[in-house]
């Protein structure tokens, strides 16, 4: 029983029809049991040779060796079989040689490397988009180039500073542009001249009509680089750079007349036609001489003094002045002083320069800069066809009294021949 329970463990069955419960007895090789199991032993140890079979029976295997009720080994034992690695068929790397397999890992590499780059990609796109949609969601109603979170008030004092700060780029750009270097100083030192500079290289070298309303006694703040006139040539360049003598002498004409009729342009026009334009202020004086009544204005020369300047303004005229050079500003040109401030103090109009315009003066100041001084007036139409009247009467009156005598000498020489 124990034998037969032990081949129904190992799974064999018998292959022929002899008995199945009990093995085959090995052929003796020996006449006693000892070179029987000497045998035995060979064989089980892969040194001897196989057990005779027995009437065609193979003998009966098993997972291991059998032993009888006794203890005795049988002398049967299972057939060892190595197995054979090498000629087993394997994968499909198995089939691969070295380079193949080197090719593939590359592959395989490059897959992996071209998987990355693409979610690298997808990420960078996606956070780029959010970025631009959280731009474009913040961006200044007012001016793009400041910040959304800017008050309205901020973003309205940086945008003129942005604008002149781009123009000034474009001025620098086409530096080559401008032969006169006075330009470039003006949009350096003027932010409200900067684009009159710009353009000044491309504008026609016209005037234009000055249309804005002027009440008599009320005196308009001219600049050299109005774009009506500061592109008109004038002395040694641009009147934006040389005019401050008929600019100055516009604003006395308006504000004294209440008119427009003389610009700054017609004055530079009458200047140059007098052979005046000259100097380093742009003016000389000997047009006071020659040209000055031919614009509707008389001037007066006066020794500068703080005294004089209060004389001048206290009648109700303005005064013209000519400033030194590294006073007001660093070059020597006229200004039209137009009254008192609130506080007692000069208002000054320079035509060079708005910062000198912005606020009022010490009396003494601008007498100290000064290197001469006028009193300005109008010459009004009418005062002059008065004039012409007066003369006209005092002709007649001479030819009457010429008459006269001549009539009184006839009778005299009548009553003589008589």
């Amino acid at each position: 029983m124990s034998n037969y329970a032990d081949s129904n463990r190992g799974g064999s069955r018998p292959r022929s029809g002899g008995h199945s419960d009990r093995p085959a007895r090995l052929r003796s090789t020996s006449g006693n049991s000892g070179a029987s199991q000497g045998a035995r032993r060979g064989y089980r140890s892969g040194q001897g040779t196989s057990p005779d079979r027995r009437g065609g029976q193979r003998p009966y295997r098993s997972n291991r060796n059998y032993r009888t009720i006794n203890g005795h080994d049988t002398g049967y034992s299972l057939r060892q079989r190595g197995i054979n690695f090498s000629g087993r068929k394997g994968g499909l790397l198995s089939n691969l040689d070295q380079r193949s397999l080197l090719i593939l890992a590359g592959g395989i590499i490059a897959l992996l490397i071209l998987i990355f780059a693409i979610s690298s990609c997808v990420r960078g796109c996606a956070s780029g988009t959010a970025k631009k949609n959280n731009s474009t969601s913040s961006v200044n109603s007012q001016d793009a180039r400041v910040s959304a979170s800017a008050s309205p008030d901020i973003t309205s004092k940086l945008t003129p500073a942005l604008d002149n700060a781009d123009s000034l780029y474009k001025i620098a750009k086409n530096a080559d542009k401008y032969k006169d270097s006075r330009l470039i100083d003006l949009a350096v030192n003027e932010p409200d001249a900067i684009k009159f500079v710009l353009t000044y290289p491309d504008a026609d070298h016209t005037s234009g009509a000055y249309e804005d309303t002027v009440e008599k006694g009320t005196y308009p703040l001219l600049f050299n680089w109005d774009s009506r006139w500061g592109n008109v040539d004038f002395g040694d360049g641009a009147l934006g750079v040389t005019g401050s003598a008929p600019t100055s002498l516009a604003m006395a004409y308006m504000g004294l007349t209440g008119k427009t009729d003389q610009t700054p342009a017609t004055i530079a026009k009458a200047i140059a036609d007098a052979g005046a334009d000259s100097g380093d202020t742009g003016m000389a004086t000997s047009f006071f001489d020659k040209g000055i009544s031919t614009v509707g204005l008389s001037v007066t020369s006066m020794e500068v003094s703080k005294d004089n300047l209060h004389s001048i303004l206290g009648n109700g005229s303005p005064a013209l002045v000519q400033v030194k050079d590294d006073s007001l500003t660093a070059t020597a040109h006229w200004i039209l002083v137009i009254g008192y401030g609130n506080d007692g103090s000069l208002v000054v109009y320079d035509p060079t320069s708005s910062a000198v315009s912005s606020h009022s003066w010490d009396a003494g100041t601008i007498s100290s800069s000064a290197s001469a001084l006028y009193s300005v007036g109008a010459v009004s139409q009418g005062d002059t066809e008065e004039g012409n009247s007066d003369n006209n009467e005092n002709n007649s009156d001479t030819s009457n009294t010429d008459e006269n005598t001549s009539s009184q000498t006839d009778t005299g020489n009548e009553s003589s021949n008589q």
